[in-house]
């Protein structure tokens, strides 16, 4: 998929001096398997229910409009009951306080520890709501978009 995107958009990209960044993720919920390539986007946060700590989908990628003719490397993992997986824009992990501390990737993954049993709507009102207590009055500088997947008991 990412290798056809980027052919059929690399002149206009090169042309227009663009790139665009993508994580591409296909589920099945029948084997529970996740298959994913990334294309120069910030590598989704993993926290299985039975493992501790947080860890990310890895794969060599390249932003597309880069190269004309580039193999993103594929990967899969089979997801488990209670698993979350994480989606985000880098807007939330380099959002910056008024002191300069950055949001960053320890303090999402010590959220999603912390509300592991609930439903991925709670989990992402609790990042904003840590991520609006962090900045205080400081405005955010970046888009900040989040995808919470959360694998059901069947």
């Amino acid at each position: 998929m990412l290798a056809t995107l980027n052919e059929l958009l690399y002149e206009d990209l090169t042309r227009a001096e663009l790139f665009i960044s993508m994580f591409y993720v296909s589920y099945s919920f029948r084997t529970r398997q996740l298959r994913y390539a990334n294309a120069g986007h910030n590598r989704p946060l993993l926290v299985k229910r039975r493992a501790p700590g947080c860890s990310d989908l890895d794969t060599e990628g390249l932003i597309l409009g880069v190269l004309p003719d580039f193999d993103f490397e594929e990967k899969s993992i089979h997801l488990d009951p209670g698993d979350i997986l994480l989606l985000y824009t880098d807007g939330i992990v380099e959002a910056q306080n008024a002191t300069g501390e950055f949001f960053g990737i320890d303090r999402v993954c010590r959220i999603l520890h912390l509300r592991h049993e609930d439903p991925p709507e709670a989990i992402i009102s609790e990042l904003f709501k840590e991520l609006s207590e962090f900045l205080g009055d400081v405005m955010p500088t970046d888009d900040i978009t989040l995808v919470a997947l959360k694998i059901a008991d069947t």
